[in-house]
């Protein structure tokens, strides 16, 4: 057995670094069976209780909601049947099927039909050669289901908002904000894009911010990376709002109204989901994760809400 409070901090993921500080403050202990066990831990209460958890999902999480949520089309098919807005989406196997979306939506995005953390996407798809590539990064993303699901691709303009319901309650939603950078007049996008990433942006309750791949940037601005915006100009430098590519988040529980709360919570049950994370685009659901990180750089309290709320969740299981 390993103790996890041994282990340091820049081998652990930000969210749980404040787990661990948690529990350590609660007077728990903490265990791994070896290295290679990543976050699944053997936790102990001080009632004398063992817990045992895979990171963010508890035992109390089923091999059927689990399944569920790592599959898209059982996910989408459950918030259909609840009258939850979502976007249109479709099952393909080869770039021929991705087609009369790209007619229908002039532009879609292909994902693998399980996975997460944004593996074997692909975003801006507009023509055959596109789809192919797409078709092939998700199944390589996916090689047991060998299927991907086919969504239009949704305004840039728009922010992602990811709700949190622990003990199948509200607890936090947050804004997760794309990449970008900030212009000074005289330096390119891709110079201020490697000037970001040499910098290390921490803050309290935010800790280290995840670089920004410049591959991705360079697919997603094309030509204009080499632009030089005006000083003072923020520039957004890739599609996906995910926190690992560089983004940042912000506090956004005040832009949902009780109805919509109860909307996420019914979600949770629904999907017996304990904990959940439910993925907003404007008023559209577009995933369910049974494993969605708890920690979010907000550089308020609101960055571990969750954490704490799960906390207090695994003290009374």
């Amino acid at each position: 057995m390993i103790n996890y409070y041994d282990l340091p901090e820049s081998d652990l993921p930000m969210s749980m670094r404040f787990f661990r500080k948690s529990l350590k403050k609660r007077g728990w202990r903490a265990e791994k069976l070896c290295a290679e066990s990543l976050n699944n831990l053997i936790l102990t209460r001080p009632d004398g209780v063992t817990i045992r958890i895979a990171s963010s999902t508890p035992p109390t999480t089923s091999v059927y909601s689990l399944r569920l949520a790592d599959n898209k089309l059982m996910s989408y098919e459950l918030l259909r049947e609840l009258g939850v807005p979502q976007p249109e989406a479709v099952a393909a196997r080869t770039a021929a099927e991705v087609l009369p979306m790209i007619e229908k939506y002039g532009s879609v995005v292909v994902k693998p039909i399980d996975g997460a953390h944004g593996n074997g996407v692909t975003v801006g798809v507009k023509d055959a050669a596109g789809a192919e590539t797409a078709i092939e990064k998700a199944m390589e993303a996916s090689p047991d289901m060998k299927l991907a699901i086919v969504q239009p691709q949704l305004p840039v303009d728009e922010i992602e908002r990811r709700v949190l319901c622990i003990d199948y309650k509200f607890v936090v939603a947050v804004a997760r904000i794309p990449a970008r950078v900030t212009g000074d007049g005289q330096s390119t996008i891709a110079e201020l894009i490697k000037r970001e990433n040499e910098t290390i942006r921490t803050a309290p309750y935010q800790g280290e911010l995840a670089y920004i791949d410049f591959e991705t940037a360079e697919r997603f601005l094309g030509d204009k990376i080499h632009l030089v915006p005006a000083s003072g100009e923020r520039v957004r430098v890739v599609a996906s709002c995910n926190v690992g590519q560089g983004g940042t988040a912000e506090d956004c529980s005040g832009d949902f109204s009780p109805e919509q709360r109860e909307l996420a919570e019914k979600i949770a049950r629904a999907a017996e989901l304990p904990v959940v994370g439910i993925d907003y685009y404007g008023d559209q659901v577009i995933e369910i994760n049974a494993c969605p990180s708890l920690y979010y750089p907000t550089g308020d309290e609101s960055a571990t809400r969750a954490v704490e709320a799960y906390v207090e969740y695994l003290a009374k299981i």
